[in-house]
């Protein structure tokens, strides 16, 4: 491809990724970049598509059962009639005068049906195959979304901490480098004493270098959630930021015992092992059928347009029975590995199932980690505003105050951030513990809701979620959980 072509192309993909989608009206709700993430993100239209494509192969693999049917159709002919004649074949002596029983001419037609018990036998079971393979394809949908779910919710909380504290950022960085040539005046001039002047301008270039850091870790976090929800990037947008006492967290949806139970249920892994497990089953059940003999049954209609038969309209039909007879040696090999594949399937099984355990108790450990020091976050944030307010408020009249003051400022934003990073990561916690235990956002059917309405059948999932009792959140789960 050439650069202009490649460079169209680039345009058209650009342009397509962002087409059809209904505009962002109002700042932007966590249930909103659900629903948006669920409707516009690429990579769960991706693996939509690929779970389509199974469903396709699916329905051509049911065709395969059917008995293979074959017409034909042909027109023959010759510069020169097609004759022959016949000798002796004790004395060598030619015993008729040449003759022919074709016509120069001629056309032909015949339809011929055919169908092997051997073949229709593994032509189902691949049939199967392919359905537990289109049930692959939706666990690893599944997956994505979940996973895509946990990444939206904690690059929401990201974002909110940049919207929420970039002009405190903003202001904090303007006093600090406003107090600086105060401070190195006073060290040129000799107002203070050089290893006090030197020392108050190491403070402030230190307080420099953490709201540098603070501004560089808030920078990219709306345009990941940008990315992740199908914004387009750079395209300003706002967030609906909720007032600190309104920063609560949920509690984990159900008792543990309950909630091993779901994951054991509902986790895509365990389910796609189960799926990949009976593909494997099958295919040994497969190479077993190909073992045995096969029958194949066949009738054709034909026609001859030939003017020297008798009949020009026949039909036809057979029966063969045919098998390799060295099958016979690797019957004993093919019977063992088909055990030992069914074992195998059993105990990758167990295996995946102990890691999703595994998986669940370190995410709830995790979530109650994170919630205890989102706890000391938020009361530390309190500490440093209500400090940072009684310093501001006192009367700064030499240049030691300024400097406690900017302290206490740069404090006060360090707290702030601090106390959304520790929500951010309590929250990306407990949506890990959802993603372990395989909930659904929504339903099949609702993704092809607009934005508004899907964002509503996502809040009451949240809403369904919170339930304690296992069958709750069983029955809550979407269409695509069911075996």
């Amino acid at each position: 491809m050439t650069n202009d072509e490649r460079a169209a192309e680039a345009a058209q993909d650009v342009a397509a990724a962002y087409a059809d989608q209904e505009p962002l009206r109002g700042p932007l709700t966590l249930n909103e970049a659900f629903a948006r993430a669920l409707k516009y993100n690429l990579d769960a239209r991706v693996k939509m598509m690929e779970e389509t494509l199974a469903q396709d192969d699916l329905d051509l693999s049911r065709f395969d059962m059917l008995p293979k049917a074959l017409g034909e159709a042909g027109y023959f002919t010759r510069n020169v009639v097609d004759a022959s004649s016949s000798k002796s074949v004790l004395t060598g002596q030619q015993s008729l005068e040449p003759s022919t029983s074709t016509d120069i001419n001629r056309r032909t037609a015949d339809l011929t049906l055919s169908w092997n018990i051997l073949d229709f036998g593994v032509s189902y079971i691949a049939a199967r195959q392919a359905g537990d393979r289109q049930l692959v394809a939706q666990e690893e949908r599944r997956k994505v979304v979940q996973r895509l779910m946990r990444d939206v919710r904690l690059a929401f909380w990201r974002a909110a901490a940049t919207q929420a504290l970039r002009r405190k950022v903003n202001d904090a960085i303007r006093a600090a480098r406003a107090a600086l040539p105060e401070a190195q005046k006073a060290e040129s001039e000799a107002l203070r004493s050089p290893i006090d002047a030197l020392r108050y301008q190491k403070l402030l270039l230190d307080l420099l270098r953490q709201l540098e850091t603070v501004d560089q870790a808030l920078a990219t976090s709306k345009t990941e959630l940008a990315a992740l929800v199908g914004l387009p990037p750079g395209k300003p947008f706002s967030i609906a930021v909720p007032r600190h006492g309104r920063l609560g967290l949920p509690s984990v949806p159900a008792r543990m015992h309950d909630m091993e139970e779901v994951a054991l249920i509902l986790n895509p892994d365990v389910r796609e092992t189960s799926y990949q497990g009976r593909i494997s089953v099958d295919e040994t059940r497969k190479q077993l059928f190909k073992l045995l003999p096969g029958a194949t049954f066949t009738f054709s209609r034909n026609w001859d347009s030939n003017s020297f038969l008798v009949y020009n309209f026949w039909s036809y039909g057979a029966v063969q029975v045919s098998g390799y007879i060295n099958n016979l040696l690797q019957a004993p090999v093919q019977i063992l590995r088909a055990r030992d594949n069914v074992q195998l399937a059993e105990e990758r099984r167990k295996a995946i199932s102990v890691a999703v355990l595994a998986k669940l108790y370190i995410a709830y450990q995790q979530y109650r980690s994170a919630a205890r020091e989102y706890h000391w976050s938020d009361q530390l944030a309190g500490v440093d505003e209500r400090l940072y307010r009684q310093i501001s408020n006192q009367a700064a009249s030499d240049v030691q105050s300024e400097l406690e003051r900017i302290s206490a400022q740069v404090s006060e934003v360090n707290s702030e951030l601090r106390r959304y990073q520790s929500y951010a990561e309590a929250q990306a916690a407990l949506a890990r513990i959802y993603e372990t235990l395989g909930l659904d956002p929504v339903a099949d059917s609702e993704l092809a809701l607009d934005v508004k309405d899907l964002t509503r059948a996502v809040a009451r999932t949240m809403r369904d979620w919170r339930k304690v009792r296992p069958q709750d959140l069983l029955s809550t789960a979407s269409a695509q959980s069911a075996p």
